[in-house]
């Protein structure tokens, strides 16, 4: 682990830390722009969907090749690459709007690219803080980098709402790759120690081979990637497609009640970040994924019956809170417990492991949705089943009642 000074006095760590600030309000403000000139300029709301798929497909099935090369090159320059080539990306639709040439397929084109960098630039950025920063600030530094990406997430569409409300496309876009410009100038002055060759360099998928043994083969990660892989499971459908249901159905049907849910679950995530910076856990933090894990089921369940909106909003804060004091520790610990050779590999299973199990979640709810079952039954039988299931692991699984 590198011998890094105090956190906040770290440069390398508030290069990276300005660089994913500035790098997540650009991502806000063109995927905003870009879902406003699909549905309001072109008129392609049906296509929409085609955007939203381009951009997704590339995002997860990259994502393992991005691991590798994260274990081969230095960290900071895979993201000075992406955010780069994305400056390229963004800038190339400017002269398409100017020339007229911006059709829908140029923007499924856009979102493609931009997936796919972003298969690259995750990987590297989750495996780059342990090379940086000093193994007992890793819990802080990820919190306060999930914390700001939050905030990013729930300002920058605000920030782009207003920029397509007073300037046109072209000014917007055009502002968006100066946003990813000062974040490649940020990390090219990150100073991380190369990476040392582990051997003679293999075949891809022979070394993304040896980073499943290994996760596998590693108690700590082993646990953490079954845990992370039935939460995401049982958890992302019913969240994402049962709280607009309970909202139009068992509340006042209002959009703005559903922004105020929305709005509640970021803003328990930024609280949730902020308090775990102040007091970052540092004993039992598998068992307290999975304890944070259970209430979550919990409260899931309890979401799909609450008719008053003070609650729900009050409980959609909570689990808000719950998806941070989960994440946190686990990132923190995944990167604790994994040798520096292999980190990007094991980063870049663990995001699929969350990120390609969330679309089959959503497939199950929309299934059972079809079959006509009532979203009260949908919601507590996933989060009740998640809660069990956690338990039973924390019973039979004496990693995650011991490890630190």
């Amino acid at each position: 682990m590198t011998d890094a000074p105090p956190l906040l006095r770290n440069r390398n760590f508030l290069f990276v830390w300005l660089a994913s600030i500035l790098g997540n309000l650009a991502l806000a403000v063109a995927m905003l722009a870009e879902t406003w000139y699909v549905v309001k300029t072109l008129g392609a709301k049906e296509q929409l969907g085609l955007v939203m798929i381009a951009g997704s497909v590339p995002r997860i099935a990259l994502m393992a090749i991005g691991g590798v090369v994260a274990d081969r090159m230095r960290r900071s320059r895979i993201i000075s690459y992406s955010l780069g080539l994305r400056v390229i990306a963004v800038l190339s639709l400017v002269v398409l709007l100017h020339l007229g040439m911006l059709d829908i397929w140029a923007m499924t084109l856009f979102a493609f690219a931009y997936g796919a960098l972003d298969a690259f630039f995750w990987p590297a950025r989750d495996a780059l803080l342990p090379g940086i920063v000093a193994e007992r600030d890793l819990m802080r530094a990820n919190s306060i980098m999930l914390t700001t990406n939050q905030i990013g997430l729930v300002f920058g569409p605000v920030l782009g709402g207003v920029l397509l409300a007073t300037l046109s496309y072209e000014w917007v876009f055009t502002l968006t790759a100066a946003l990813l410009a000062a974040g490649v100038s940020f990390t090219v002055l990150v100073r991380e120690a190369p990476v040392i060759p582990h051997g003679v360099r293999r075949h891809v998928l022979t070394e993304l081979k040896e980073g499943l043994q290994y996760a596998l083969k590693t108690p700590a990660l082993r646990s953490l990637m079954i845990i992370y892989a039935i939460a995401n499971l049982l958890f992302m459908g019913p969240l994402g497609l049962g709280i607009p249901i309970v909202v139009t159905d068992h509340l006042d049907g209002q959009a703005s009640t559903l922004s105020y849910l929305q709005s509640a679950m970021a803003a328990g995530m930024v609280v949730g970040g902020t308090v775990l910076t102040l007091f970052p856990p540092t004993k039992k933090r598998l068992m307290i994924i999975v304890v944070v894990i259970v209430l979550e089921g919990i409260v899931l369940g309890a979401q799909a019956f609450t008719g008053w909106v003070p609650l729900a909003i009050a409980l959609q804060f909570a689990l808000g809170m719950g998806v941070v004091a989960n994440n946190v520790p686990m990132m923190s610990v995944l990167q604790q417990y994994t040798e520096r050779s292999k980190i990007g590999r094991v980063m870049s299973l663990n995001t699929i492991a969350s990120m390609g199990l969330s679309p089959i979640s959503y497939a199950m709810v929309t299934a059972l949705l079809a079959l006509h079952v009532d979203i009260r039954i949908i919601m507590p039988a996933f989060g009740l089943t998640m809660a069990v299931l956690m338990i039973v692991i924390a019973a039979r699984t004496p990693t995650v009642r011991t490890l630190d």
